[in-house]
């Protein structure tokens, strides 16, 4: 069984930039130029959902800004070479240099203050060693800011944070050592260049950490050549601030002060997704061997990833179980051993290639209603779901094409109550063309295959 994550290494951002995966290299571009044709500094919110690819997108502007002027790497080469439009476009982002950091602050919000994971970062980013002595000093200039609240060793770049001949803050000397250490970030940028810190994953910290960490950057990282960029859900994180001042504080006007601009991700090409992504549509193999992407069960289930607005992760998620759970049940039906009568057959489609899917659906989207649907007490919304779908109907007509006055919506209904509220009835007659044998017995196997109970599980 396969994870259908694709993990942010140098080599899969280069990838995905080449194939555009996502559809979002257009985004990725414009965001590219404005960095370059800014003249201040900017604070940028990435704004998207959970589970939308942000941390991807970023670490792609990351990978592309350290690149831009010079790169050894043929993947990397090949993705620059795809992302810009022309040497008119290469040059609206080389326009500036870049030196860049990435700071994940969820792994840091067990820390007492912001600012010495940040000088961390900093300190262990992989830069050359001609910005080291700036390093030493923004470290001991930040030594300073920390003295008073904190216990935090930066070994290796200067001899203590205890160190007495450091400055300690005061009322009198505190905005002295903001401008020094200001000044000294302005040495970490490239000359005539910017220095940009990506900050991730904020909005997953205790609202102490992630209010301290927004009012430190505030008040510490003033400089013109430092540029932060926030990968954030501003909904959760405004929940965050809330939590920390109170349900009574606005907490989308105290954000609106940390950041100038507000960038909110696009939702990603879902076909150009699929087209990238190694095996997320195994099961559709058992299909169309031409092209999978005509079968049913992948075009349901793509109606079922839109109908419940599944992000990139919850994408990967769904099909990682879905996958799983339908593969060796349809290789059963499309390899019959004992399936006497073509009838069967298609009604045994009708539960393996559209319920079976639905349910892994719910089950992701929707809890309540799974279980109020294998309690057999699915809502008529839940089940529209089928009635309406353009493909459940044309298999439906097409396995019925006897069937005079076709009533989709009864259809689905009936089907629906002999598997999960009639334990007695021995056949269910669609049309000529599909019957469902003892339908009540599928129930326990639906159930099984979409909790991965189940030895028809597919796990290699």
């Amino acid at each position: 069984m396969n994870k259908y994550d694709i993990l942010p290494t140098k080599s899969n951002l280069a990838l995905s930039i080449k194939n555009d995966t996502t559809g979002r290299n257009s985004n990725l571009y414009d965001l590219l130029r404005l960095l370059n044709f800014q003249q201040d500094s900017l604070s940028i919110a990435i704004n998207g959902s959970w589970g939308t690819g942000k941390t991807f997108f970023i670490k792609q502007c990351q990978l592309m800004l350290d690149n831009a002027f010079s790169c050894e790497d043929d993947e990397i080469l090949q993705a620059i070479e795809k992302l810009y439009p022309g040497e008119e476009g290469l040059a609206n982002i080389r326009k500036t240099h870049f030196r860049t950091a990435y700071y994940d602050a969820w792994e840091h919000d067990s820390e007492e203050d912001p600012i010495a994971s940040l000088i961390r970062c900093l300190a262990t980013t992989d830069w050359s060693t001609n910005v080291k002595e700036s390093l030493i000093k923004a470290a001991d200039i930040g030594s300073s800011i920390l003295q008073a609240t904190t216990n935090i060793d930066l070994k290796g770049l200067v001899k203590t944070l205890k160190d007495n001949s450091s400055d300690l803050i005061t009322p009198d000397n505190l905005e002295q050592i903001k401008k020094r250490f200001n000044a000294t970030l302005a040495e970490l940028a490239p000359d005539q260049g910017k220095l940009t810190i990506f900050v991730d994953e904020l909005d997953r910290c205790k609202p102490t950490y992630a209010v301290k960490l927004l009012e430190r950057i505030k008040h510490y990282f003033n400089n013109p050549n430092v540029t932060f960029i926030f990968a954030v859900d501003l909904s959760q994180l405004q929940y965050t601030i809330n939590q920390y001042y109170g349900l009574q504080f606005n907490g989308y006007q105290y954000l609106d002060r940390f950041f100038d601009l507000v960038i909110s991700l696009s939702a990603p090409d879902i076909d150009k997704y699929f087209d990238n992504t190694k095996n997320i549509l195994e099961a559709v193999q058992h299909f169309e061997k031409s092209d999978p992407k005509n079968s049913y069960y992948y075009l349901f289930c793509k109606e079922l990833i839109n109908h419940f607005s599944f992000s990139i992760r919850q994408i990967n998620h769904f099909y990682l179980k879905t996958n799983s759970a339908a593969y060796n049940l349809l290789d059963q039906i499309l390899n019959p051993q004992g399936i006497a009568f073509q009838s069967e057959r298609n009604g045994k489609f009708i539960i393996y290639e559209f319920l079976l899917p639905l349910m892994n659906a719910l089950n992701q989207a929707d809890i309540d209603e799974y279980n109020n649907f294998i309690s057999g007490n699915a809502s008529k919304e839940t089940l529209n779901i089928l009635a309406k779908s353009k493909y459940f109907t044309k298999y439906y007509k097409d396995i019925s094409i006897n069937e005079s006055n076709i009533d989709i919506i009864k259809g689905v209904s009936d089907i629906y109550n002999a598997i999960f509220n009639d334990q007695d009835q021995t056949s269910l007659r669609i049309s000529n063309e599909c019957t469902i044998d003892y339908p009540s017995k599928y129930k326990k196997k639906l159930i099984d295959a979409c909790s991965l109970l189940s030895p028809e599980i597919k796990l290699d």
